[in-house]
């Protein structure tokens, strides 16, 4: 039996204009998916997952899926392409469990499941180099999300710690390994990227020099970040995740009242930064702190209905266990 793990991540900067080939910071959490694995002795292919459902198939019957209906296609369509590129000829028995709650949005659970799920195929039939994950994920990245992603997370999840990552081409640059204390809150809000990412691309299709500011102003920010990283300013980079955050609510209006109440909670009590993380409308807030402050935000932003997780970023990721 193995066992392998990836790391859900968050954006520090960059969600949304990165679809539009500018560049985001992301960063792999300590919140992981882990995936068991181990060869059979027939054909059989027998996968299960606490979050997405069950399916046994025999190697012939595995088929493609061209469009997600269920959650649990997103893995048949996994692993039907790694058995049909490779020409698998033993059956697996592989076990899905994971940290990252599954119906918010934001700290990337499905792309912690591809990658572990792929990370553990590899494991067991080494084909693909992991420089090479994102090439072979991105397809599936893309059809979770409606047909447009830039698919970015896929570098925290694979490769962990903190991601400067170009899309025009895509690229990306480790930044290091920052300890940040820095807080994750789940709205309890259900948000899909497939519908977020679509919103901003019909706003951005009626009226693309105004969005193309917008971009450019994000992109700034982004430039800024990776500076203030590299310079451990937490001050810096709080005022910056902030600005960022009003980008997203005020002008691509990606937020929700929910998001912008705990940003607006965190600030008051004197957090360096927060904003929304992902898709938005929904999903997960990041905060920025000084650890003095940390009970005192999170019993405030806990009155809101919130699940706060203290946990690491820029960790490891796709790694044995």
């Amino acid at each position: 039996m193995i066992t392998t793990s990836a790391s859900g991540n968050i954006f520090l900067f960059g969600e949304h204009s990165v679809v539009y080939g500018k560049n985001a910071i992301t960063a792999a959490i300590g919140l992981k998916t882990y995936c068991e694995i181990e060869k059979r002795e027939d054909s059989l292919v027998n996968i299960s997952s606490e979050g997405y459902g069950n399916f046994k198939l025999r190697i012939a019957e595995l088929k493609n899926i061209w469009e997600y209906k269920e959650r649990m296609d997103l893995i048949k369509d996994l692993v039907s392409t790694y058995y049909q590129k490779f020409k698998i000829e033993e059956g697996i028995d592989i076990k899905i469990t994971s940290d990252i709650p599954k119906d918010s949005g934001g700290m990337s659970s499905s792309t912690a499941v591809l990658c572990s799920v792929l990370e553990a195929l590899n494991k067991v039939f080494p084909k693909i180099d992991k420089k090479d994950y994102y090439n072979f994920l991105i397809p599936f990245q893309r059809k979770i999300h409606g047909g447009t992603a830039s698919g970015v997370e896929l570098f925290s999840s694979t490769f962990g710690g903190y991601n400067l990552v170009k899309t025009a081409p895509i690229s990306y640059k480790n930044l290091g390994n920052l300890e940040l204390p820095i807080l994750i809150i789940n709205t309890g809000i259900e948000a899909k990227t497939s519908e977020t990412v679509p919103y901003v691309r019909r706003g951005w299709e009626q009226d693309k020099e105004s969005y193309k500011e917008i971009f450019e102003q994000i992109e700034l920010l982004v430039e800024e970040g990776e500076k203030a990283i590299k310079n451990k300013d937490l001050v810096k980079l709080g005022n910056l995740m902030t600005e960022n955050h009003n980008l997203l609510a005020k002008e691509l209006g990606v937020s929700h009242p929910k998001l912008n109440k705990i940003v607006k909670i965190a600030l008051e009590n004197r957090a360096y930064g927060a904003k929304l993380s992902g898709g938005g409308k929904g999903g997960v807030a990041i905060v920025l702190y000084p650890e003095e402050k940390e009970n005192q935000i999170t019993k405030k932003l806990e009155k809101l209905n919130c699940k706060v997780y203290k946990t690491e970023i820029g960790v490891r990721s796709c790694q044995d266990l």
